[in-house]
Protein backbone atom coordinates (compact mmCIF):
# COMPACT_ATOMS: atom_id res chain seq x y z
CA UNK A 1 0.00 0.00 0.00
CA UNK A 2 1.41 3.40 -0.99
CA UNK A 3 2.40 5.77 1.82
CA UNK A 4 3.73 9.30 2.02
CA UNK A 5 7.49 9.09 2.42
CA UNK A 6 10.04 11.80 3.21
CA UNK A 7 13.81 11.47 2.85
CA UNK A 8 15.98 13.79 4.95
CA UNK A 9 19.42 14.09 3.39
CA UNK A 10 19.54 13.64 -0.38
CA UNK A 11 23.15 12.71 -1.10
CA UNK A 12 24.23 9.35 -2.51
CA UNK A 13 22.09 7.17 -0.25
CA UNK A 14 19.33 9.72 0.18
CA UNK A 15 18.79 10.11 -3.56
CA UNK A 16 18.69 6.32 -3.83
CA UNK A 17 15.91 6.24 -1.21
CA UNK A 18 14.00 8.85 -3.22
CA UNK A 19 14.30 6.64 -6.29
CA UNK A 20 13.57 3.42 -4.41
CA UNK A 21 10.57 4.83 -2.55
CA UNK A 22 9.04 5.80 -5.87
CA UNK A 23 9.80 2.30 -7.18
CA UNK A 24 7.90 0.90 -4.16
CA UNK A 25 4.91 3.03 -5.15
CA UNK A 26 5.13 5.66 -2.43
CA UNK A 27 4.46 9.41 -2.63
CA UNK A 28 7.99 10.68 -2.09
CA UNK A 29 9.50 13.98 -0.93
CA UNK A 30 13.13 14.86 -0.25
CA UNK A 31 14.64 17.54 1.97
CA UNK A 32 18.00 19.25 2.35
CA UNK A 33 18.75 22.51 4.18
CA UNK A 34 19.29 25.59 1.99
CA UNK A 35 22.69 26.17 0.41
CA UNK A 36 23.65 22.69 -0.79
CA UNK A 37 24.81 23.02 -4.44
CA UNK A 38 24.40 19.30 -5.18
CA UNK A 39 20.81 19.41 -3.95
CA UNK A 40 20.18 22.54 -6.02
CA UNK A 41 21.37 20.62 -9.07
CA UNK A 42 19.11 17.70 -8.16
CA UNK A 43 16.11 20.04 -7.85
CA UNK A 44 16.91 21.77 -11.12
CA UNK A 45 17.79 18.80 -13.32
CA UNK A 46 16.24 15.84 -11.49
CA UNK A 47 19.54 13.98 -11.60
CA UNK A 48 22.91 13.66 -9.88
CA UNK A 49 26.06 11.60 -10.40
CA UNK A 50 24.23 8.37 -9.54
CA UNK A 51 20.70 8.48 -10.92
CA UNK A 52 17.77 10.27 -12.49
CA UNK A 53 14.70 10.77 -10.30
CA UNK A 54 11.13 10.10 -11.41
CA UNK A 55 9.21 13.28 -12.23
CA UNK A 56 6.77 12.80 -9.34
CA UNK A 57 9.42 13.16 -6.57
CA UNK A 58 9.06 16.46 -4.72
CA UNK A 59 12.22 18.21 -3.44
CA UNK A 60 12.17 20.98 -0.85
CA UNK A 61 14.40 23.05 1.45
CA UNK A 62 11.52 23.63 3.88
CA UNK A 63 11.45 20.86 6.48
CA UNK A 64 7.89 21.81 7.47
CA UNK A 65 6.74 20.37 4.14
CA UNK A 66 7.64 16.83 5.22
CA UNK A 67 5.77 17.06 8.53
CA UNK A 68 3.09 14.39 8.76
CA UNK A 69 4.76 11.98 6.33
CA UNK A 70 3.87 8.40 7.22
CA UNK A 71 7.50 7.31 6.87
CA UNK A 72 10.50 9.59 7.39
CA UNK A 73 13.84 8.18 6.26
CA UNK A 74 17.00 9.85 7.57
CA UNK A 75 20.27 9.53 5.63
CA UNK A 76 22.33 12.48 6.89
CA UNK A 77 25.91 11.74 8.07
CA UNK A 78 25.82 10.07 11.47
CA UNK A 79 27.80 12.84 13.17
CA UNK A 80 25.25 15.42 11.93
CA UNK A 81 22.18 13.58 13.18
CA UNK A 82 21.95 15.28 16.57
CA UNK A 83 21.82 18.69 14.89
CA UNK A 84 19.00 17.49 12.62
CA UNK A 85 17.07 16.28 15.67
CA UNK A 86 16.78 19.90 16.75
CA UNK A 87 14.74 20.63 13.62
CA UNK A 88 12.74 17.41 13.95
CA UNK A 89 11.60 18.28 17.46
CA UNK A 90 9.55 21.09 15.91
CA UNK A 91 7.56 18.62 13.77
CA UNK A 92 4.64 16.42 14.74
CA UNK A 93 6.06 12.90 14.39
CA UNK A 94 3.25 11.09 16.19
CA UNK A 95 1.96 9.52 12.97
CA UNK A 96 5.40 8.97 11.39
CA UNK A 97 7.64 5.90 11.34
CA UNK A 98 11.18 7.29 11.71
CA UNK A 99 13.71 5.09 9.90
CA UNK A 100 17.44 5.71 10.36
CA UNK A 101 19.50 4.53 7.38
CA UNK A 102 22.93 5.76 8.50
CA UNK A 103 25.65 3.62 10.03
CA UNK A 104 27.63 5.28 12.79
CA UNK A 105 28.23 5.91 16.49
CA UNK A 106 28.42 9.46 17.82
CA UNK A 107 31.93 10.58 18.62
CA UNK A 108 32.29 11.97 22.14
CA UNK A 109 29.22 10.24 23.58
CA UNK A 110 29.40 6.72 22.14
CA UNK A 111 25.65 6.92 21.51
CA UNK A 112 23.92 4.85 18.88
CA UNK A 113 21.76 6.84 16.48
CA UNK A 114 18.49 5.55 17.93
CA UNK A 115 19.73 6.65 21.36
CA UNK A 116 20.42 10.15 20.03
CA UNK A 117 16.84 10.37 18.71
CA UNK A 118 15.45 9.52 22.14
CA UNK A 119 18.00 11.68 23.94
CA UNK A 120 16.85 14.67 21.86
CA UNK A 121 13.22 14.04 22.75
CA UNK A 122 11.88 12.78 19.42
CA UNK A 123 8.57 10.93 19.76
CA UNK A 124 7.76 9.25 16.43
CA UNK A 125 5.11 6.56 16.00
CA UNK A 126 8.01 4.10 15.75
CA UNK A 127 11.80 4.15 15.53
CA UNK A 128 13.68 1.72 13.28
CA UNK A 129 17.06 1.30 11.64
CA UNK A 130 17.51 0.07 8.06
CA UNK A 131 20.95 -1.48 7.47
CA UNK A 132 22.60 -4.20 5.44
CA UNK A 133 24.60 -4.75 2.27
CA UNK A 134 24.23 -2.88 -1.00
CA UNK A 135 25.37 0.15 -2.96
CA UNK A 136 23.13 2.50 -4.94
CA UNK A 137 25.15 1.77 -8.07
CA UNK A 138 24.37 -1.94 -7.77
CA UNK A 139 20.69 -1.46 -6.98
CA UNK A 140 20.29 0.89 -9.92
CA UNK A 141 21.85 -1.78 -12.14
CA UNK A 142 19.16 -4.20 -10.96
CA UNK A 143 21.36 -6.27 -8.62
CA UNK A 144 19.13 -7.43 -5.71
CA UNK A 145 20.17 -7.73 -2.08
CA UNK A 146 18.92 -8.63 1.38
CA UNK A 147 18.73 -5.97 4.11
CA UNK A 148 17.38 -5.69 7.63
CA UNK A 149 14.87 -3.52 9.49
CA UNK A 150 15.49 -3.45 13.25
CA UNK A 151 13.02 -2.07 15.77
CA UNK A 152 12.29 -2.87 19.39
CA UNK A 153 8.71 -3.78 18.47
CA UNK A 154 8.12 -6.55 15.95
CA UNK A 155 4.92 -4.97 14.65
CA UNK A 156 6.80 -1.78 13.74
CA UNK A 157 9.48 -3.67 11.83
CA UNK A 158 6.74 -5.64 10.03
CA UNK A 159 4.96 -2.42 9.02
CA UNK A 160 8.09 -0.67 7.78
CA UNK A 161 9.49 -3.65 5.89
CA UNK A 162 6.09 -4.18 4.28
CA UNK A 163 6.17 -0.64 2.89
CA UNK A 164 9.53 -1.13 1.19
CA UNK A 165 9.60 -4.79 0.11
CA UNK A 166 10.17 -5.19 -3.64
CA UNK A 167 11.85 -7.70 -5.93
CA UNK A 168 15.03 -5.63 -5.52
CA UNK A 169 15.35 -5.88 -1.73
CA UNK A 170 14.30 -8.77 0.51
CA UNK A 171 13.98 -7.66 4.13
CA UNK A 172 14.67 -9.52 7.33
CA UNK A 173 13.62 -8.17 10.73
CA UNK A 174 15.26 -7.86 14.12
CA UNK A 175 14.38 -6.54 17.58
CA UNK A 176 18.06 -6.19 18.49
CA UNK A 177 18.74 -2.49 17.94
CA UNK A 178 22.03 -2.64 19.87
CA UNK A 179 23.48 -5.47 17.81
CA UNK A 180 22.29 -4.16 14.47
CA UNK A 181 23.38 -0.56 15.06
CA UNK A 182 26.78 -1.40 16.52
CA UNK A 183 27.33 -4.10 13.92
CA UNK A 184 26.45 -1.80 11.04
CA UNK A 185 28.59 1.05 12.35
CA UNK A 186 31.69 -1.01 13.09
CA UNK A 187 31.73 -2.76 9.72
CA UNK A 188 32.80 0.62 8.33
CA UNK A 189 35.87 0.51 10.59
CA UNK A 190 36.62 -2.98 9.27
CA UNK A 191 36.21 -1.55 5.77
CA UNK A 192 38.95 0.99 6.48
CA UNK A 193 41.18 -1.83 7.76
CA UNK A 194 40.54 -3.75 4.54
CA UNK A 195 41.46 -0.70 2.46
CA UNK A 196 44.69 -0.25 4.42
CA UNK A 197 45.60 -3.85 3.62
CA UNK A 198 44.83 -3.25 -0.06
CA UNK A 199 46.96 -0.11 -0.07
CA UNK A 200 49.88 -1.94 1.53
CA UNK A 201 49.55 -4.91 -0.87
CA UNK A 202 48.57 -7.12 2.07
CA UNK A 203 45.15 -8.14 0.78
CA UNK A 204 45.91 -11.74 1.72
CA UNK A 205 45.25 -10.74 5.32
CA UNK A 206 41.61 -9.93 4.56
CA UNK A 207 40.61 -13.50 5.36
CA UNK A 208 42.06 -13.19 8.85
CA UNK A 209 40.44 -9.76 9.19
CA UNK A 210 37.04 -11.20 8.28
CA UNK A 211 37.45 -14.00 10.83
CA UNK A 212 38.71 -11.92 13.75
CA UNK A 213 36.90 -8.58 13.44
CA UNK A 214 33.38 -9.99 14.06
CA UNK A 215 34.58 -11.59 17.28
CA UNK A 216 35.72 -8.32 18.84
CA UNK A 217 32.54 -6.56 17.70
CA UNK A 218 30.45 -9.43 19.10
CA UNK A 219 32.21 -9.01 22.46
CA UNK A 220 31.26 -5.34 22.51
CA UNK A 221 27.64 -5.98 21.51
CA UNK A 222 27.30 -8.63 24.20
CA UNK A 223 28.79 -6.33 26.85
CA UNK A 224 26.34 -3.60 25.86
CA UNK A 225 23.37 -5.93 26.34
CA UNK A 226 22.75 -6.77 22.69
CA UNK A 227 22.59 -10.12 20.89
CA UNK A 228 26.08 -11.01 19.65
CA UNK A 229 24.52 -13.16 16.89
CA UNK A 230 23.44 -9.99 15.07
CA UNK A 231 27.10 -9.34 14.27
CA UNK A 232 27.13 -12.50 12.16
CA UNK A 233 24.02 -11.42 10.26
CA UNK A 234 23.23 -8.83 7.62
CA UNK A 235 24.12 -5.79 9.74
CA UNK A 236 27.81 -6.65 9.95
CA UNK A 237 29.33 -9.82 8.47
CA UNK A 238 26.69 -9.91 5.73
CA UNK A 239 27.85 -6.45 4.66
CA UNK A 240 31.52 -7.38 4.31
CA UNK A 241 31.53 -7.93 0.54
CA UNK A 242 30.07 -4.47 -0.05
CA UNK A 243 32.42 -2.82 2.44
CA UNK A 244 35.71 -4.76 2.34
CA UNK A 245 35.93 -5.53 -1.38
CA UNK A 246 33.66 -3.28 -3.43
CA UNK A 247 35.16 -0.38 -5.44
CA UNK A 248 32.07 1.60 -4.35
CA UNK A 249 32.94 1.39 -0.63
CA UNK A 250 33.98 4.81 0.66
CA UNK A 251 35.50 3.26 3.79
CA UNK A 252 37.63 0.76 1.88
CA UNK A 253 38.71 3.48 -0.55
CA UNK A 254 39.63 5.77 2.35
CA UNK A 255 41.79 3.08 3.95
CA UNK A 256 43.52 2.33 0.67
CA UNK A 257 44.17 6.03 -0.01
CA UNK A 258 45.45 6.47 3.55
CA UNK A 259 47.93 3.62 3.09
CA UNK A 260 49.17 5.18 -0.13
CA UNK A 261 49.37 8.69 1.28
CA UNK A 262 46.57 9.89 -0.99
CA UNK A 263 43.68 10.45 1.45
CA UNK A 264 41.83 13.74 0.92
CA UNK A 265 39.13 15.58 2.84
CA UNK A 266 36.38 14.08 0.66
CA UNK A 267 37.31 10.51 1.49
CA UNK A 268 37.83 11.42 5.15
CA UNK A 269 34.06 11.86 5.34
CA UNK A 270 33.82 8.05 5.34
CA UNK A 271 31.68 7.11 8.35
CA UNK A 272 34.26 4.69 9.72
CA UNK A 273 36.69 7.51 10.54
CA UNK A 274 34.72 8.96 13.46
CA UNK A 275 33.22 5.59 14.30
CA UNK A 276 36.66 4.12 15.03
CA UNK A 277 37.19 6.68 17.79
CA UNK A 278 33.62 6.38 19.07
CA UNK A 279 33.84 2.58 19.18
CA UNK A 280 37.01 2.70 21.25
CA UNK A 281 35.23 5.04 23.67
CA UNK A 282 32.59 2.32 24.07
CA UNK A 283 35.21 -0.41 24.35
CA UNK A 284 36.88 1.39 27.25
CA UNK A 285 33.53 2.07 28.92
CA UNK A 286 32.48 -1.58 28.76
CA UNK A 287 35.92 -3.08 29.35
CA UNK A 288 36.12 -4.85 25.98
CA UNK A 289 39.36 -5.57 24.13
CA UNK A 290 39.17 -4.54 20.44
CA UNK A 291 42.68 -4.77 18.97
CA UNK A 292 41.69 -4.36 15.31
CA UNK A 293 39.54 -1.31 15.94
CA UNK A 294 42.26 0.14 18.19
CA UNK A 295 44.85 -0.31 15.45
CA UNK A 296 42.65 1.40 12.85
CA UNK A 297 42.09 4.33 15.22
CA UNK A 298 45.82 4.70 15.87
CA UNK A 299 46.53 4.77 12.14
CA UNK A 300 43.76 7.28 11.37
CA UNK A 301 44.88 9.59 14.18
CA UNK A 302 48.52 9.32 13.13
CA UNK A 303 49.59 7.89 16.49
CA UNK A 304 51.63 5.10 14.93
CA UNK A 305 53.05 4.37 11.46
CA UNK A 306 50.95 1.88 9.54
CA UNK A 307 53.46 -0.93 9.24
CA UNK A 308 54.38 -0.62 12.92
CA UNK A 309 50.71 -0.70 13.97
CA UNK A 310 50.00 -3.80 11.90
CA UNK A 311 53.19 -5.44 13.17
CA UNK A 312 52.09 -4.74 16.74
CA UNK A 313 48.72 -6.33 16.01
CA UNK A 314 50.29 -9.46 14.52
CA UNK A 315 52.75 -9.73 17.42
CA UNK A 316 49.99 -10.14 20.01
CA UNK A 317 50.29 -13.29 22.20
CA UNK A 318 48.97 -16.50 20.69
CA UNK A 319 45.59 -17.69 22.00
CA UNK A 320 42.74 -20.12 21.42
CA UNK A 321 40.68 -19.07 18.41
CA UNK A 322 37.36 -19.57 20.18
CA UNK A 323 36.35 -19.45 23.82
CA UNK A 324 33.05 -19.72 25.66
CA UNK A 325 33.00 -16.02 26.56
CA UNK A 326 33.70 -14.79 22.99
Amino acid sequence: MAVTQAVLGCGRWGSFHLWYGSLAGNVVSGWEPPGNPEFRRLRTTGRNSYLELPDNVNLTEDIEEVSGSEVIIVTVPAQHFRALCGALTRLDLSSSDLVLCMKGIERGTGMRLSEIALDEGLEPRSLSVWVGPGHPQQFLAGVPSCMIIASEKEKDAVRVSGVFSTDLIRFYRSRDLIGCEVGAATKNVVGIAAGILDGLNMSGLKGALMARAPQEVARLVSAMGGDWRSVYGLSHLGDYEATLFSPFSHNRRYGEALARGEADDGLRLAEGVDTATATMELARRFGVEMPITSTVRKIIEGEMPMEEAIGELLARPEKEEFSENL
